[in-house]
């Protein structure tokens, strides 16, 4: 019971960090209306769309210092303040400077929380129900994100903030009480605390083999001191890290920051007979869906397979949209196919979300034991959100100076690199036991053999 209410407290702090997500689609093209709070120009909007990213790669770096002493749940906790700053900020900002700091700020409560979320629930999961609860981190984002699809075009910019700004407070109410990480007390030494904590996460008393089968791991992996040579020289937990960081750029290459920042943009440009606003929404209702499919399906299918499905239906989607843009570049009459980068972007949304959008954090609170589990994770989504800044802001100056067509081009052609990637280098981790991941990755044979309890 409480390892769900765990879960659930968890996916509503990723609702409300991932709002800010969203809101740059509608906000933008508002903010350039003359009766708008604050004028800004096209440029500027790109920025201010984009600098919510950079804050996202900021935000796991500041938790660095104080990841493992002050555990996953107070880490998670303290995300929420840059959202009540931000939004605040946003309420009453005048000039373009206080929204590009307020997006700034923003983004590294939800960088911080996309970080140590998947370290949390990892941890706090058995094996058989691990990947549909890691997974649903992104099908809580998607429903953030369509939440600001819908309330931003209704009501006023600041309303909108205002709402926004409130959504935070139900995460920090429910998870005050929620029971921190075994891994994380047994990481301080804590045994008793651990116990407890695992006890009420089961709902049983009988957790003695599970609590030894963690207490014999961490010990193990904190024999090694857990800096950047355990990373990158020890050959598993290098594998491990280049897994998770490729797949991070992938996700962030494959055009998913472009599609979700200027939803609305793309779709007016395509002259598509619907308004952009509405296009936005029902593109946000599909990443729900698709995402909770994903979800539902990920224990039983695997990783691996739907992130290989995922990114070839990835690549034929966008290298629709960018045909299309191509043909109204050269000079080519498109009005028999004006359906086509509609269409193109919402078949992108169902395949990214079946795998591209959700398996990446699923595969990283999986993969590194808990000696370098934090530092890894900070650098993944550091190098994941960062790329996904640069995407954002670059994709606006690819779109103006070269065409569209360029960076949905670009788009494909990564995807076509991330198919390849996945099929010869990311492993399978469905259906086992954080410490049967490692013994593969680190090629112990005999230990990964070995079944053991969940």
């Amino acid at each position: 019971m409480w390892l769900y209410a765990a879960a659930i407290a968890s996916y509503i702090g990723i609702f409300a960090g991932s709002t800010p997500y969203g809101w740059s689609s509608p906000a933008i093209p508002m903010y350039r209306k003359p009766d708008s709070p604050v004028q800004i120009s096209e440029d500027e909007g790109a920025w201010i769309a984009s600098m919510f990213m950079l804050g996202c790669a900021m935000g796991p770096l500041m938790t660095l210092v104080i990841a493992h002493i002050a555990g996953r749940k107070t880490l998670l906790i303290a995300a929420s303040v840059p959202w009540f700053i931000g939004w605040a900020m946003i309420v009453f900002a005048r000039t373009p400077a206080e929204l590009l700091i307020a997006r700034l700020i923003s983004g590294t409560g939800t960088g911080t929380c996309f970080a140590v979320l998947p370290m949390y629930l990892g941890e706090i999961s058995p094996p058989k129900i691990r990947g549909i609860l890691l997974t649903a981190i992104m099908m809580a984002s998607r429903v953030g994100i369509l939440f600001s699809y819908i309330l931003v075009p209704l009501v006023s910019l600041q309303t909108s903030a205002l709402v926004s700004l409130l959504l935070p407070i139900p995460f920090v109410c429910c998870f005050i009480w929620l029971p921190e990480s075994p891994y994380h007390f047994m990481r301080r030494g804590r045994r008793d605390d651990a116990s407890k904590a695992l006890t009420i996460l089961r709902g049983t008393k009988d957790i003695h083999t599970e609590l030894n089968t963690i207490e014999t791991s961490v010990k193990a992996e904190m024999a090694n001191n857990g800096g950047l040579g355990q990373i990158f020289f020890v050959p598993g937990n290098r594998r491990s890290m280049t897994v998770g960081a490729v797949l991070g750029l992938i996700q962030q290459l494959s055009g998913s920051q472009a599609i979700m920042m200027y939803t609305q943009s793309i779709f007016d440009q395509a002259n598509v007979g619907l308004e952009g606003k509405y296009l936005a929404i029902i593109l946000g209702i599909i990443q729900i869906i698709c995402t909770g499919l994903c979800a539902v399906i990920v224990d039983r299918n695997g990783r691996r397979p739907l992130l290989l499905f995922s990114c070839i239906g990835s690549l034929i989607s966008t290298g629709a949209v960018a045909t299309y843009f191509n043909l109204q570049a050269s000079k080519i009459s498109t009005s028999s196919i004006e359906w086509l980068p509609a269409t193109g972007c919402m078949f992108y949304v169902v395949f990214y979300s079946l795998g591209l959008a959700p398996l990446p954090t699923t595969v990283m609170g999986e993969l590194f034991p808990t000696n370098i589990k934090s530092l890894a994770c900070v650098i993944v989504v550091f190098i994941a959100n960062f790329t996904g800044f640069v995407v954002g802001k670059t994709y606006q100056l690819i779109s103006h100076s070269m065409g569209t067509h360029v960076a949905f081009w670009l788009f494909t052609f990564f995807n076509v690199l991330g198919t390849i990637y996945i099929w010869f280098c990311v492993p399978e981790t469905k259906g086992k036991t954080l410490q049967e991941i490692q013994a593969e990755l680190h090629h112990k044979k005999g230990e990964s053999d070995k079944k053991i309890p969940a």
